[in-house]
């Protein structure tokens, strides 16, 4: 699976359709793959005697290692985690590092503690986090084991938050909210207090953030501080796995025993997506995502596998300029989306892989389900029904008259897809012969989405994945694809809702829904599958790194 979040390419949460979205090529300034790191950090030996906590009734078996692969290829920037966007360089800092909290349920959008053991609000310009008394870091030079302190996280954050007000952090930190804080103090030896200008409602989220990794700082920035930006000993955390180097292509990683969340297995292991069926048979890999279909179908047949959907990181999306004409006539933009029928689509472009979209995705609890979604153009279980009020409605609004409309597809989704064969083709077939497709690169795709060249006088729109969606909350997601086009009283609205409070968010995306889309028409959101080994527990799969969960894993005697 070719994934947006792998491209240097990101594009802000401001808006798709026109309203201020910039996209920048974020050029790495060193890449390395992790066949050769240039040293190994130290490891003690492993530490013995703790173990986690389980209810008597239900004893989960412990030791043992773990082999999987991520569901991308590594490409690592900088392992300073405030720096990067990069997502596969969490797939190390995030199992050695924690965070101050983490999503303890990503489908459920239900936040949980990490390294900050419990949390409270006084009052909306106070956030009082507890931090867990077990936290210690790697009994690694130079942290040695020692406890972690509020005066290291109070580093921590104050300077995550000077990188964010300088604007030199990558668009995928997401660090918003983190600029509501005002001070961050240290009330007592295991408290941090941040104390914010405004209430900031995205502020817990922000700290479950993808990057939100807590290092020490006298690593990163101290007088011992390695220049290189890769060196190991910069994965040295708090958090539940000690990296112990590479083998080959794979990160090996050991049990932090005496931190604050011990995991149940002695080690694991992490690799880039590679010859998985062969690794598989011949016993190197015990999970694995299927990429390639013919896998899927391959891996089936296997005694005993264990199979789970995995929904993509991604939606299949377009933008349009609504500021102006063309797509200022919210029939031309129904007509578009009427005429990709998503169960068609689905179909057609992905062989079945994929599930329709609304403005939350259905990966989103809070999103609309199909019978919510019937009513509103593209989503009628009858392709041939849209099909038919497609055509109507383009040549009301007058679409014919438009003469050529471009359809600009990333190069890395055609042809790949046959997008540019399988789109056009039913767009000529629906709304008349006036769709030509053009393959461009996603710098160029974003340069025209912030130009506003997606509208405007001009007949065009683009077709291919959104950015990676944000975090598993509902609001982040609207605000995420809708931002830009939310009166100030559905934002006021939005922010208020409880995550947890599915119907809380169905009026906002019908309301989405019936206004031409706002300018940014969901598609679908692809589904992959994950395979795992007989006798391997773990947590289902989540859009959404979730590796942190790994403390969970175990295998069956």
């Amino acid at each position: 699976m070719t994934r947006l979040s792998r491209r240097a390419l990101l594009i802000s949460s401001g808006s798709l359709a026109g309203a201020g979205a910039v996209a920048g090529a974020v050029a790495a300034s060193r890449r390395r793959r992790p066949g050769a790191p240039p040293t190994r950090p130290s490891a003690a030996p492993p530490a013995s005697g703790a173990t986690a906590a389980t209810p008597a009734h239900t004893p989960l078996p412990r030791g043992g290692r773990l082999s999987i692969a991520a569901p991308a290829s590594f490409d690592f920037d900088t392992f300073d985690a405030a720096r990067s966007g990069e997502p596969s360089v969490v797939e190390l800092l995030g199992r050695a590092h924690a965070r101050l909290i983490q999503w303890a349920d990503p489908a459920a959008a239900v936040l949980g503690p990490d390294l900050a053991a419990a949390w409270e609000q006084p009052d909306p310009l106070t956030l009082v986090l507890r931090l867990d008394p077990r936290a210690r870091w790697h009994d690694v030079p130079p942290l040695a084991g020692r406890p972690v302190t509020a005066a290291e996280v109070q580093a921590h954050l104050a300077r995550v938050i000077a990188i964010a007000r300088a604007g030199d952090a990558p668009r995928a930190q997401r660090f918003t909210a983190l600029l509501d804080v005002a001070r961050v103090e240290t009330p007592g030896p295991a408290a941090v207090r941040l104390a914010l200008d405004r209430p900031s409602p995205l502020l817990l989220p922000a700290l479950a953030g993808e990057f939100a990794l807590v290092q020490p700082p006298d690593v990163l920035e101290g007088p011992s501080a390695p220049s290189d930006p890769l060196d190991p000993s910069l994965l040295a955390g708090c958090g539940p796995w000690v990296f112990a180097g590479f083998d080959g292509p794979a990160a090996r990683f050991r049990a932090h025993a005496s931190g604050h969340r011990s995991p149940l297995l002695d080690e694991l292991a992490i690799s880039p997506p590679l010859n998985v069926l062969e690794r598989y048979r011949a016993g190197e890999l015990d999970e694995f995502p299927a990429i390639d279909p013919r896998d899927a179908a391959a891996a089936r047949a296997l005694p005993g596998i264990q199979e789970f959907p995995r929904y993509h990181r991604e939606l299949v999306l377009s933008s349009f300029s609504t500021a102006g004409p063309p797509w200022s006539d919210p029939r031309l933009v129904e007509a578009v989306s009427a005429a990709l029928n998503r169960g068609w689509l689905a179909q057609a472009l992905f062989a079945g892989r994929a599930s329709p979209s609304g403005p939350l995705p259905p990966c989103c609890t809070a999103a609309l389900q199909p019978s919510g979604l019937a009513p509103f153009p593209g989503y009628a279980a009858d392709p041939a029904a849209d099909a038919r009020a497609a055509r109507q409605r383009w040549e009301a609004a007058g679409g014919p008259s438009l003469g050529p409309v471009t359809v600009d597809i990333p190069s890395i989704f055609d042809p790949r897809y046959a997008a540019s064969a399988i789109v056009i083709t039913r767009l000529n077939d629906v709304l008349g012969p006036q769709f030509r497709p053009a393959i461009e690169t996603y710098t160029t795709i974003a340069r025209r989405v912030q130009e506003g060249a997606y509208g405007n006088g001009r007949a065009a729109f683009w077709f291919g994945w959104s950015p990676p969606l944000p975090s598993p909350d509902p609001r982040e997601l609207l605000l995420h694809l809708y931002g830009h086009a939310l009166a100030l009283a559905e934002r006021s609205n939005l922010l208020a809702a409880d995550p947890a409070d599915s119907a809380a968010f169905a009026g906002l995306q019908q309301a989405i829904l019936r206004g031409g889309f706002r300018g940014v028409v969901p598609w679908v959101q692809q589904v992959g599958e994950t395979f795992r080994r007989p006798g391997t527990v773990g947590p289902a799969p989540s859009p959404f790194w979730d590796g942190y969960r790994d403390v969970q894993r175990y295998r069956l005697p």
